[in-house]
């Protein structure tokens, strides 16, 4: 059984505070993550939005306040520490400003599972996450449509 979605968080704090300056690298493009490709939905909902596109170019997010395409994410591999091996992937989409968020590709462990967080922000005395955030962080979980 699954450590749940307030499991997974408390881990992910824990990590937080034991390393808190994550090590992550400039992806020019998502090449090796084709298997993450396709449009995510709201609770797998893909007629709502807002939604996230995954593809070579980076992350795009249509449908809610505008922002521009994450062409040059950054790849968190040591996210959950040196020793995980789990199957989550965890992507900081923005740079430019104080990474507002933080985006995880197999979110619990799950195939198709995206979500969205704010990354460092809305903590008792620290800055709030920027209002044109918020829409995506709130429609997380989002799953991967079913295209036919």
């Amino acid at each position: 059984m699954g450590m749940g979605i307030l499991g997974q968080r408390l881990a992910v704090l824990a990590v937080g505070l034991a390393c808190p300056a994550v090590q992550a690298i400039e992806a020019a493009d998502l090449k090796g993550f084709e298997q993450h490709f396709g449009h995510y939905g709201p609770g797998g909902d893909c007629t709502r939005q807002p939604q996230v596109v995954v593809g070579l170019a980076g992350f795009t997010f249509v449908g809610g306040p505008s922002l521009p395409v994450a062409t040059r994410p950054e790849y968190a591999a040591s996210y959950m520490g040196n020793l995980y091996e789990g199957s989550s992937l965890f992507f900081f989409p923005y740079t430019v400003e104080p990474r507002p968020l933080l985006l995880t590709l197999n979110a619990g462990e799950q195939p198709g599972v995206l979500t969205i967080e704010g990354y460092d922000h809305d903590y008792p005395g620290g800055p709030a996450l920027p209002e044109r955030y918020r829409p995506y962080v709130a429609a997380s979980p989002y799953l991967k449509c079913i295209t036919r």
